[in-house]
């Protein structure tokens, strides 16, 4: 029997199916059934109907649920009674928007794991609705997101940083109007399921700007690259800590007020592994204000 098993099967009885209970903890279908299986073994019990269409708790799984949670809180607990100056045994997992993967993410853990040798840490990167709601059930500890419109009484929101919008151009184009050059130069868009696509587009139709559309992103890695090669503009936030590619795309402010992307972290107010979690949060903010090498 592991912790891991026991989190699936948690995630099992909170998601319904073993297919739901994988997306939650991001790893595949098959893996949940090994795991349920090797449970099942340890166990010497069937947890499980698998007379029906899906397989479905019996009364042995339902009962062993309640203990298994009563195991994690006491297993996650154990964060919360180490003094400041011990280490960190265990796994701690951070969600992440793909723009905050580029560069602020790994900075930030490299930095984190000279201070702590005995923590694992698990990167699951994510749209900000998916991982908002992986944080509000308690799949993954932390997670770094564009602000929500709306925050559940029970997490906790803490500010990054505040991102603007610019243009992004190839590093040698040479125009300097921002509005001329999205009226007449190819657009690159970030998808609107993105909440940073999203406010682009918002930021497009309040200036009533028409664009020439040539192609759609999922994330800001691909954005950039396709705008590093010439391939048209976008209208992005200027990230915080960006990749080397980023970081070589010219970019042209925009009008004064424009919106920013805000960035920040989100986690559980209840989550046992508060000092961790707050522990990573000051090296993700020491990480920000650290200036270029």
């Amino acid at each position: 029997m592991s912790i891991k098993q026991l989190r699936s099967l948690l995630a099992i009885e909170e998601n319904g199916s073993f297919s739901a209970a994988a997306d939650q903890l991001c790893i595949t279908k098959a893996a949940v059934g090994q795991q349920m299986k090797l449970l099942e073994e340890s166990l010497q019990t069937p947890l499980f109907d698998r007379n029906g269409y899906m397989p479905a708790l019996n009364s042995e799984g339902i009962a062993f649920v309640k203990e298994a949670q009563k195991v994690l809180l006491s297993y996650d607990t154990l964060f919360n009674s180490m003094d400041e100056e011990d280490d960190f045994f265990g796994t701690i997992s951070l969600g992440a928007v793909p723009s905050a993967i580029l560069a602020l993410v790994p900075l930030s853990v490299k930095s984190m794991m000279k201070e702590v040798t005995n923590t694992k840490i698990r990167i699951i990167p994510g749209t900000s609705t998916d991982l908002y709601d992986h944080v509000l059930n308690g799949s993954i500890d932390m997670v770094i997101l564009s602000k929500p419109q709306r925050i559940e009484p029970g997490l906790q929101w803490d500010l990054l940083s505040e991102e603007p919008l610019v243009l992004l151009t190839s590093s040698d184009f040479k125009g300097r109007d921002p509005i001329q050059i999205l009226k007449t130069q190819p657009y690159i868009r970030l998808a609107q399921r993105t909440s940073v696509g999203l406010l682009a587009d918002n930021w497009l139709i309040k200036n009533k700007i028409t664009v020439k559309e040539t192609m759609i992103m999922e994330t800001m890695e691909t954005l950039g690259c396709m705008v590093a090669h010439g391939l048209g503009v976008s209208v992005a936030p200027n990230l915080t800590k960006p990749d080397p590619i980023f970081s070589n795309l010219r970019k042209i402010p925009l009008v004064k007020g424009t919106e920013a992307r805000v960035l920040g972290m989100l986690t559980r107010k209840d989550n046992p592994k508060t000092k961790v979690i707050m522990k990573f949060k000051q090296h993700i903010n020491n990480t920000i204000k650290a200036k270029p090498i």
